[in-house]
């Protein structure tokens, strides 16, 4: 087509960015893409109110008429939430209109029937931005790799939570405190909890299991950890050993199935994910042949995120035709976390007593878990009020599976001397 008329529906940071990033284009004369509509009922507010008044007619006053418009080829979705914009993409989908988005929530959730009606429509439905932001992952995985010889993925997802761990560790703050100045800064919502549980990684992490095997599974069917319960000790202990503390949204692709996971886990330091500080994303592939590849790059933000959806806009207008089905692999199953094998450490924190280690130690032979290394951290012991001493320390435990660790870990923390649940760190092996 000689011109893609494009609508953005929702003005927020994200809209408002990819109409900057089209307007600077449309500078050069031979501009394929023009910004032709914009759906936001608040044309006062901080992002549409100049546009507005510049241009009002771009304006629609209602999802109908926009979705009902002939003028239009393409709409981007960037008003986030579930309901509503289901309802908007499908329709558009229907009324024979590409779709663009970012929203990786409804796309992790919705994304299977979503595509089906893309296809059965004749449509594109890209997501480039769900994923990573600017960094190009699902064009590589779509358009270059061959997904049959990739083995795995590592990546950092969030730049929320990788703020936050940075700063833990570089600056000793505490997570709250970490938490706060990520808050100051916009890297964090005042509601983080998708951000610290996360959930915003598992959502990332189901788009890019599904370009990789063909299948969508469900965000509840990955297991996950978030970052809220660790503290400065654990980053004092990954420190001594070399290590640094990342959540990381693995894939690995396993005789048994597929191992996926997004947890905090220890890295050796000379693993490029562990140079990865602030609010950066990452990812690392692993081929059969091409051994790794790591993209690195800005994950979220208003003209980085732009810039993705700007791309797949520039896709649908040189290939408007819509993609064959993504290729699937043979039928895949998630490994139980049980039985997944892991170097574990353990950080207590106790009420000081005798034959504690001799209890721990009574709970592992029983379940065949052989003890590695013991550190007390004395730099944490506290004397209390009464005299009571607490004390802090780890251990870390031979390559075992999960599951007998948990199994060990739910007896443990019934003891009456366990003042807090045990922190659990992991490495992979």
């Amino acid at each position: 087509m000689s011109v893609l008329n494009v609508a953005i529906a929702g003005f927020g940071t994200i809209g408002s960015g990819v109409a900057h990033v089209l307007a600077k284009h449309s500078e050069n004369t031979d501009a394929k893409i023009n910004l032709a509509g914009i759906l936001e009922r608040d044309t006062k507010g901080q992002f549409a109110r100049s546009w507005f008044e510049k241009k009002p007619e771009l304006f629609y006053k209602s999802p109908e008429i926009l979705l009902e418009s002939t003028d239009i080829d393409v709409i981007v979705e960037t008003i986030g939430g579930s309901e509503f914009a289901l309802e908007l993409i499908s329709k558009a989908l229907q009324n024979g209109k590409h779709v663009v988005t970012a929203n990786k929530d409804l796309i992790a959730v919705h994304g299977a029937e979503l595509i089906e009606v893309a296809r059965e429509n004749g449509c594109h439905l890209l997501f480039e931005a769900a994923v990573a932001g600017a960094i190009p992952v699902l064009r590589l995985l779509r358009d270059y790799l061959q997904v049959q010889d990739i083995q795995g993925i590592r990546a950092i997802l969030n730049g929320t939570t990788n703020y936050i761990l940075s700063e833990m560790e570089s600056s000793n703050l505490s997570f709250g405190e970490a938490l706060s100045q990520a808050q100051d800064l916009g890297f964090a919502e005042q509601d983080p909890s998708n951000d610290i549980k996360g959930i915003d990684a598992r959502y990332k992490l189901v788009i890019l299991t599904y370009l990789i095997t063909g299948q969508w599974f469900t965000p509840e069917q990955i297991p996950l950890e978030g970052i809220d319960h660790l503290e400065l000790p654990d980053f004092e202990y990954a420190k001594r050993m070399g290590r640094r503390i990342k959540l990381i949204a693995n894939l690995r692709l396993s005789d048994q199935g597929v191992q996926v996971y997004v947890l905090p886990l220890m890295i050796e330091k000379d693993d490029i994910l562990t140079k990865i500080d602030g609010s950066t994303n990452a990812v690392t592939i692993t081929g059969k042949f091409a051994e790794d590849i790591t993209l690195i790059g800005k994950g979220a933000g208003s003209l980085p995120t732009a810039s993705a959806i700007v791309s797949d806009l520039n896709k649908i207008h040189g290939h408007p035709e819509p993609f064959p089905p993504h290729p699937a692999y043979k039928k895949l199953t998630i490994e139980s976390m049980d039985e997944i094998s892991f170097r574990h450490t353990l950080r207590f924190e106790v009420r000081d007593h005798p034959g504690i280690f001799g209890h721990y130690g009574k709970i592992f032979e029983k379940l065949s878990i052989n003890i590695y290394a013991l550190e007390q951290l004395p730099q944490y012991h506290r004397i209390g009020k009464e005299g009571e001493e607490t004390v802090i320390f780890t251990l870390t435990l031979q390559d075992c599976k999960e599951g007998l660790v948990q199994k060990a870990l739910k007896e443990i923390n019934q003891a009456d001397y366990m003042l807090k649940p045990v922190v659990l760190l992991r490495e992979i092996i």
